[in-house]
Order: structure tokens, then sequence, then C-alpha cells
């Protein structure tokens, strides 16, 4: 809402629902927020699509439909340009505030930078490692690794084999990362 002052100048202010409000917590509780399609994989309750979206969502290439499909056209499309970029550690200092806090500072080197068509080169020998070593898709594969170049790799080669992937990080705790693998029954842990 806005409010005209005397200075000619306008005030305005949003009213926004508290979500205090027992009627407004509610609402939350019956919002539609996919649908499940049974016919897309034969297993019930297998695939959830937006509700506004009745078919799958199209891309603007013929004939792609999965994100490794894109992940491939893209890179053969832009092979020569760069894609992931690295730095390499070259210092770490660890500071203390006047207040007691610990800060860590990195010293980080220029960026390297790997190129679409490098990067599908590495997706391509991941993909093909994880065949060699008796993989099969629709297995799982827990990525045991910081977010990096590697990880992005180890996910689109596995993306490649339609294998399911479990991302799991050291800031879990080692009790956490037990469990999780426990849990998923990961059958083939890559670090």
């Amino acid at each position: 809402m806005c409010r005209k002052l005397k200075d000619d100048s306008l005030c305005c202010w949003c009213h926004r629902p508290s979500s205090s409000n027992p009627l407004v917590r509610n609402a939350k509780k019956d919002k539609k927020r996919g649908v499940i399609f049974d016919d897309v994989s034969g297993e019930p309750g297998h695939t959830v699509r937006n509700h506004r979206f009745k078919d799958p969502v199209s891309s603007h290439w013929e004939d792609i439909s999965t994100p490794p499909e894109i992940f491939e056209i893209s890179c053969k499309s832009h092979s020569d340009r760069f894609f992931l970029g690295t730095r390499r550690l070259i210092a770490r200092e660890v500071e203390t505030s006047e207040e007691g806090k610990v800060f860590e500072k990195l010293h980080l080197g220029d960026y390297e930078w790997k190129t679409f068509g490098e990067t599908l080169k590495a997706v391509c020998r991941f993909a093909s490692g994880l065949v060699r070593i008796g993989h099969r898709s629709e297995e799982r594969v827990a990525i045991f690794v910081d977010t990096r170049e590697q990880w992005f790799v180890a996910l689109q080669g596995c993306f490649r084999r339609n294998v399911t992937v479990v991302t799991i990080y050291s800031s879990l705790g080692e009790e956490a990362l037990c469990h999780s693998l426990n849990e998923l029954a990961a059958l083939c842990p890559r670090c």
C-alpha cells in the first residue's frame, strides 16, 4: 500500500501475513506441491512433478530429455569455452580477532580453467571407469568429497551411467557418515 505525503513523496509499506497466525500455518499444509505420476517408470509414486505441469518439461533441443544429454550437448556446443575454474591453495593463515574469534585466511593462486570439452572427456572417463570396475546402472554411489571440480565430474559421470548419487560431506562427522553409508547401503563409495 502507498500513501502520498505532504511533500509529494510516497510512503509505501507491505503487509505480510505472520507465520504465527494459525490460518497461515495450516494453509501451508494444504498446499499442493507435487503430483505423483505412475506411468513414467511403472513404479507408483516413483515420479513426482510440479502440479502445474501435466507433461514433462521440454528442452529446446530435439530428442534431448535427460540431464546427461543436456550436459553433453552443452559441452559439444561450447567445447572450447572455459567451464570449470579452480584455484590452488598457496598459503593458509589463522588469525584471531580481538573478541577471540578464530578466522582462517586462504591465499589462492590464479584461476586454472578446464573447458567444456576437457570436462566432458573427464566425465566420460569416470563413467567408463564405473563400467570397468563392474558397477551397473541403477546402483548407488556415495560421493565423499567437498564440492569442487572432482565432485562435479563424478556427479556427471554417475548421471551418464544412470547411477543414483548420494553426496556425503566430511562436515557430517564420523558417526553421521557411518550412519549415512549404512542407511543408503551404498555399494560403491568413491573418494
